[in-house]
């Protein structure tokens, strides 16, 4: 079953959205994506976080932050190029 489509700046403000969600994370500033080859690592996606902007807060929060998102939103949506 393939997965909903969405621009790479759609996926980037939903990762952004779900970080700032998390405990200790709402003053991160960008999170960044970058289409890739699916493969395991990224739940069969077609893309990946390429970079993080954690603002003011934490590396180490900020950093687990965007993980969770990324596994969590990498198994709902593949990215279009804009």
């Amino acid at each position: 079953m393939s997965r909903p489509r969405k621009s790479v700046a759609e996926i980037e403000a939903l990762l952004l959205d779900d970080v700032r969600r998390q405990r200790h994370c709402d003053k991160v500033a960008h999170v960044g994506i970058r289409l890739c080859p699916p493969d395991e690592d990224s739940n069969g996606a077609n893309w990946t976080v390429a970079v993080v902007d954690n603002g003011q807060c934490s590396r180490e929060f900020a950093g687990a932050a965007v993980l969770v998102a990324m596994d969590r939103l990498q198994r709902e949506f593949d990215a279009i190029a804009e």
